[in-house]
C-alpha cells in the first residue's frame, strides 16, 4: 500500500484532533481558523483546483499623530479593532525615552572613562544611519526605502518596507577603545509611565509591539553595542510584561557587520524565550531606473536580502521564535525570489500605503504582481498565513483623499488632503482607513477563484485546514512521518479509506490493466476470448473441454498487497469494458492484513460473485493450495513506496516469481525508477534538529506539509527495479539479496544560491507499456496531475551546505542489504568551476585571444574546487533500516 498525503495527515491528527487550536494574534504560534467550518468550506469547492480561504489577519501601523490625536492607546487599538482590523502596531516606547537614553549615554560617557580622553562623537543619535556602511552599493541600499523620510543620508538609507521612527546617527570619523569605558557599569534606565505608548489592558491581545530604530544593535563599538541591547532588551521586558509577544524590530544598518546583529538578536531571543521577533526586510531590492537612459537596471543579485535573512536566522540557530516581515515589491521580481520566500516564516507581510494605485472608480487596488504574491502566500501558508499589516494608509496621496472625498483636518482647522487622518472624524476614520481594508478582504476573499498552487498542493492544505490543528502542532516535530513498513505494521481503516481517494492512481492501473488484458487475450492459448475486444459483443465461445483443462487454461492474475480491494475492483471493471468472459478468468489475492481480509471477503461475497480467492499471509511466505492454481499471467501489485522501492516492493515480487507463468506473464508495474534532488527546506531541517535522537540525520521522513523548492534545475535518476529481473530471479531467499544492491554517483548544477538542507526523492513507474505515474517535480506537478497518493521523501543532512550561483553538487547513494535488513546511505559534495592561473594570465593578456577559445578548451581551463562535503548519513543502516521480516 502506498504512502499518501492525506493518509499521513490522517495518522497524525489522531494524535491531535481534540487539540486545542486557539492561539492569540499577538503569538507567533496561531491558528489559521476559518469563521465558517473549514470541513464545510471544502465541501464546496474541488478540493484539487483550489484551497479554502483561510481566515487572514489583517493589521494597521497607524503613523505617530494618528496616535497622538488618541487619549489613549486603549482607545486608539479599540477604535481600529472595530473598523475591521485584527491588531495594530504600535511602538513601545516614545521620544521620551530615546530622549533620557540619549543623556543617559553622554552623561555615562562622561563619567566613566577609565583612561585616556575620547574626542569623538560618538553618541547613537537619531536614527538613520550615515554610518560606516560598505557591503552593499547605494543602489541597493536605497531600494529598502519603501516611504520618503527626512534626515537621510543620499549615500546609504537602510530602511524597512514601513516607517520606524525617525532619527540620524553620525558617522564615526574616529573609533574609540572598548577597553575605554567600563561596560559592566553601564545601565541603560527602564522606561517609565510617560515613556512608553502602550499600558496593560485587555486590548493588548490585538496589540503587536515595535521596538525602536535608533538604536545601533550592528555597530562594532563596544559601548555603543551594549547600550543599544540594553535599550532593545528593556523594551521587551517591558512588552513581555504587560503580554505583548510578538515584536518587530528594524533590518541592520551596516551589511559589514551583520554578524554582530544578528548576536545581538539571538542574546535576546535567548533572554526572552517567550517572546517572538520578527525582523522586517524588503522581499527583493528594488530595479533602478539609468537617470541617462531612463532604462530599467535589474538588480544585481535578486537574493540579497534573502540572503540577509538566512545569515541572521542560521546565526540564531533557527530559533522557533525568529521570522521574517517582508516588505511589498516596488516592482514585478522574478517567481524565484517569491517561491523562496514562501519556503521562509513570514509573520507579516506590510503593505505600504505607496503600493496601491487608484482604479477606474477611483479606489485604491494593488498592482497585478502584488495580488498574485498575496494569493501564493495565503494558499500556500494557509495553514498560518501572514498578517497584512497596512501602513502609511492615514497619510493618503491627494488622488485617494480626492476620489474618497475624505474631510481631512490640518492643524489649523483647514481642509486638507495630504494632512494626517483625524480618528476622531468618523466619515475620515470610516472611509479612509476602510477603504483599504474591504480591498485587502476582498482581496483575500477571491483568493480560492486565482488558484496559484498545483492539485497536490491544493488537496494537501485542504485536508489539513479541515484538522483544524494549532501551528505549534504543526511545527512539531512529530508532524514528519516516518516511511511505511509494510512488512511489519497493518494500516487502519481510516488510512485504507484515504487512500482509495486518489482516482487519478487507480484510473491510471485501470488503463494498465485494460491493455495487459488486450495482450494476454491475443495470446493463441487464450483464443477463445473475442478476437476484438470492447466491441460490446456478449457472445462468447463455448470450451469443448473437460473442467481440469479449463482451469488450465484459464488466464490467472494475482493481486499482490490488495488492500480493502480497490485494484480487484479496477479490475473487474476492465474485464467488464474488454467483455471477456469472466468465467475464463482465475482472479487469486494475497493480502497480510488480518483486518482488511474481512473486508475483502465482504466485497467478495456482496460484489464479486465469490469469484476471488483470497488468502491471508504475507506474499513472500505465500504456497499455493494446489499446483493449478499457480501460472500466472497478469501480476498487479501495489506496493510502491515514496522513493519507489522504500517499501520493498522488489523484495516482495522476487518471491512470486516461482509462481508466473514462465512464458507469458505481465507484472504491473513494469519497471519503476528512483530520483533525488537537493532542496532547500528550512522547515524540514529545523524539525529535524528538534527531535530527540542520535541518529535524527541517519534517516529518511516523510514531510507531510512542509514548504521545500529544489535547488537544482532538475532531478536525477538514481536507479531502477523491472520485472524483467524479478522473472528472473531463481530461488529467491530473503538472506539472499544482492540482486535488489543499487548505488549512483550523479551530479546536478544548482544556479542559485541557497542553503541545501537535504535530498528529496521521487520516483517514476511505467505500470505498463505508455501508461505511467510519476511523483516527479515536472512544473505541472506528478502525472498524472490529480496523483496524490504519494508524499516525496526527505533525507536530511546534518550539516546544511551554502552554495553560490551555478554551483555544481555531487550527489552519492547506495541501497544496501545485510541479513534481513535494507537500507538507504547519502552523501554530498559542492563544488565550484574557477579560471585556472593560465587561464587568467591569458585573459589578462589578451581579451581577443581569451574570446577565441574554443568552448572545449575553456571548459579544460577550468579548475573545479570543491568547496563543501557532508558524512556518508545512515551507515550500515545505524539509524533506519527496512526489516525484510
Amino acid at each position: 500500500m502506498t504512502r499518501g498525503y492525506h493518509a499521513s495527515s490522517s495518522s497524525f491528527s489522531l494524535k491531535y484532533m481534540h487539540s486545542n487550536s486557539s492561539i492569540s494574534t499577538q503569538t507567533n504560534a496561531r491558528t489559521n481558523t476559518n469563521k465558517s467550518s473549514p470541513t464545510k468550506a471544502i465541501t464546496e469547492i474541488d478540493q484539487f483546483s483550489s484551497v479554502v480561504t483561510p481566515h487572514v489577519e489583517i493589521g494597521i501601523k497607524p503613523s505617530p499623530l494618528t496616535s497622538a490625536l488618541m487619549k489613549t492607546d486603549r482607545l486608539l487599538v479599540e477604535s481600529l479593532s472595530s473598523a475591521g482590523y485584527d491588531c495594530v502596531v504600535l511602538p513601545i516606547t516614545n521620544a521620551r525615552y530615546k530622549g533620557n537614553c540619549k543623556n543617559y549615554f553622554l552623561e555615562f560617557r562622561k563619567r566613566n572613562m577609565i583612561h585616556g580622553l575620547n574626542t569623538s562623537d560618538d553618541t547613537p543619535t537619531d536614527g538613520n544611519s550615515t554610518s560606516n556602511y560598505h557591503g552593499r552599493s547605494s543602489s541597493y541600499s536605497s531600494s529598502m526605502m519603501d516611504t520618503p523620510s527626512s534626515g537621510n543620508d543620499p549615500n546609504f538609507s537602510y530602511e524597512t518596507s514601513f516607517d520606524h521612527e525617525n532619527g540620524t546617527t553620525q558617522n564615526n570619523t574616529e573609533s574609540i577603545d572598548d577597553a575605554t569605558y567600563d561596560l559592566d557599569i553601564l545601565d541603560v534606565p527602564y522606561p517609565e509611565l510617560s515613556e512608553v505608548n502602550v499600558v496593560n489592558g485587555p486590548h493588548i491581545s490585538k496589540t503587536v509591539g515595535l521596538l525602536s530604530s535608533w538604536v545601533e544593535l550592528d555597530n562594532e563599538n563596544g559601548l555603543i553595542n551594549e547600550f543599544s541591547l540594553q535599550v532593545i532588551s528593556n523594551e521587551v521586558s517591558y512588552a513581555q510584561y504587560i503580554g505583548i509577544h510578538s515584536l518587530l524590530i528594524a533590518p541592520p544598518k551596516n551589511m559589514s557587520n551583520l554578524q554582530i546583529y544578528a548576536a545581538n538578536i539571538n542574546t535576546i531571543l535567548e533572554k526572552f524565550p517567550a517572546v517572538c521577533i520578527s525582523v522586517s526586510l524588503p522581499m527583493c531590492e528594488d530595479s533602478v531606473r539609468d537617470p541617462t537612459s531612463g532604462k530599467i537596471i535589474p538588480t544585481t543579485d535578486p537574493f540579497s536580502t534573502w540572503d540577509v535573512w538566512n545569515s541572521i536566522r542560521i546565526q540564531c540557530n533557527y530559533n522557533m521564535h525568529l521570522s521574517v516581515s517582508l516588505g511589498s515589491p516596488k516592482t514585478n521580481i522574478s517567481q524565484n525570489v517569491v517561491d523562496r520566500w514562501l519556503l521562509e516564516p513570514v509573520r507579516f507581510y506590510l503593505l505600504s500605503s505607496y503600493r496601491f494605485i487608484p482604479n477606474s472608480k477611483h479606489y485604491p487596488v494593488l498592482n497585478k504582481f502584488n495580488q498574485l504574491i498575496i494569493w501564493k502566500f495565503i494558499q500556500r501558508k494557509a495553514l498560518y498565513p501572514p498578517v497584512l499589516l497596512l501602513h502609511g494608509i492615514d497619510k493618503l496621496k491627494k488622488e485617494f483623499a480626492e476620489s474618497l472625498n475624505l474631510n481631512v483636518r490640518s492643524s489649523t482647522g483647514s481642509r486638507s488632503q495630504n494632512s494626517e487622518m483625524n480618528p476622531d472624524d468618523d466619515k475620515s476614520s470610516k472611509s479612509g482607513n476602510t477603504s483599504f481594508l474591504e480591498y485587502l478582504r476582498y482581496l483575500v476573499g477571491m483568493s480560492y477563484k486565482n488558484n496559484q498552487l498545483l492539485p497536490l498542493e491544493n488537496f494537501t492544505i485542504n485536508n489539513f485546514l479541515s484538522l483544524n490543528l494549532s501551528f505549534d502542532k504543526l511545527m512539531s516535530p512529530e508532524s514528519l512521518q516516518s516511511p511505511l513498513s509494510p512488512l511489519t505494521v497493518n494500516l487502519d481503516n481510516n488510512t485504507y479509506n484515504v487512500f482509495e481517494q486518489d482516482h487519478a492512481k487507480y484510473d491510471a492501473y485501470e488503463r494498465a490493466i485494460i491493455a495487459a488484458l488486450r495482450d494476454l487475450s491475443a495470446i493463441d492459448r487464450f483464443s477463445y476470448f473475442p478476437q476484438k475486444i470492447g466491441n460490446n459483443n456478449k457472445s462468447c465461445e463455448t470450451l469443448k473441454f473437460g473442467s481440469d483443462n479449463a482451469n488450465n487454461l484459464k488466464l490467472k492474475i494475482l493481486v499482490v498487497g490488495s488492500g480493502r480491494g480497490p485494484l480487484i475492483k479496477r479490475l473487474f471493471s476492465a474485464i467488464e469494458k474488454l467483455d471477456l468472459n469472466i468465467n475464463h478468468i482465475s482472479i487469486t489475492t494475497i493480502e497480510k492484513n488480518p483486518n482488511a481480509i474481512i473486508y475483502l471477503q465482504e466485497r467478495n461475497r456482496e460484489h464479486w460473485g465469490n469469484r476471488v480467492t483470497i488468502y491471508n499471509c504475507d506474499v513472500r511466505h505465500w504456497k499455493p493450495t494446489y499446483e493449478a492454481e499457480v501460472g500466472f499471467h497478469l501480476v498487479i501489485s501495489e506496493m510502491l513506496g515514496s522513493f519507489g522501492c522504500n517499501e520493498l516492493a522488489p523484495e516482495c515480487l522476487d518471491s512470486i516469481q516461482r509462481y508466473c507463468d514462465k512464458k507469458n506473464c505481465i507484472l504491473i508495474p513494469q519497471e519503476f525508477t528512483s530520483y533525488v534532488a537537493p532542496v532547500i527546506s528550512p522547515s524540514l531541517f529545523s524539525k529535524v534538529c528538534r527531535i530527540k535522537n542520535e541518529h535524527k540525520f541517519d534517516r529518511p521522513y516523510l514531510p507531510v506539509w512542509d514548504e521545500m523548492d529544489l535547488m537544482s534545475t532538475d532531478y536525477a535518476k538514481v536507479w531502477t527495479f523491472n520485472s524483467k529481473t524479478c522473472l528472473t530471479v531463481k530461488n529467491y531467499s530473503i538472506f539472499d539479496n544482492k540482486h535488489n544492491k543499487r548505488q549512483a554517483h550523479v551530479v546536478l548544477k544548482c544556479h542559485r544560491k541557497g542553503t541545501i538542507h537535504g535530498l528529496i526523492g521521487y520516483f517514476s513507474a511505467i505500470l505498463y507499456k505508455r501508461v505511467e505515474i510519476s511523483t516527479c517535480p515536472t512544473g505541472l506537478g506528478p502525472e498524472p496531475r490529480n496523483l496524490v497518493s504519494w508524499l516525496p521523501i526527505y533525507f536530511p543532512i546534518e550539516q546544511p551546505i551554502y552554495i553560490t550561483d551555478d554551483q555544481e553538487l555531487s550527489i552519492f547513494m547506495k541501497r544496501e542489504y545485510k541479513d534481513t535488513r535494507v537500507w538507504y546511505e547519502w552523501s554530498m559534495e559542492a563544488f565550484i568551476y574557477l579560471l585556472s592561473p593560465s587561464q587568467r594570465l591569458s585573459t589578462s593578456i589578451s581579451n581577443d585571444q581569451s574570446s577565441a577559445i574554443s568552448g572545449k578548451s575553456a571548459e579544460a581551463s577550468q579548475v573545479r574546487v570543491r568547496t563543501a562535503a557532508t558524512r556518508i548519513h545512515n551507515p550500515a543502516g545505524k539509524g533506519y533500516c527496512m526489516k525484510l521480516c
